[in-house]
């Protein structure tokens, strides 16, 4: 394997593990939500769900597919988490 080719898979490889744990803090968080809150417990369990199979398919995305994903998924939650919250307040 040449340099390069080498160095290729090495930037996947972190990026890989960085997008992993981009999925690892997102699956924290709801899990977190779902112990301390049984409100929303099916739909933060089917997000979770959701979120779990996502993480699960990494391997087969490109560096660059990965190092958005990894950015996409913390906000999802994020955004996610503020509408139950959201609906809380109004409900």
């Amino acid at each position: 394997m040449s340099m390069i080719g080498v160095s290729v898979a090495s930037s996947k490889s972190l990026q890989l593990e960085a997008t992993q744990e981009a999925y690892d803090r997102a699956v924290v968080k709801l899990n977190l939500l779902s112990i301390e809150d049984k409100t929303h417990e099916e739909v933060v369990r089917s997000k979770l769900f959701e979120v779990m199979d996502e993480r699960n398919e990494l391997g087969d995305y490109s560096t660059s597919d990965l190092h958005v994903m990894g950015k996409r998924v913390e906000k999802a939650v994020d955004d996610f988490l503020a509408g139950l919250n959201e609906q809380t307040v109004t409900t």
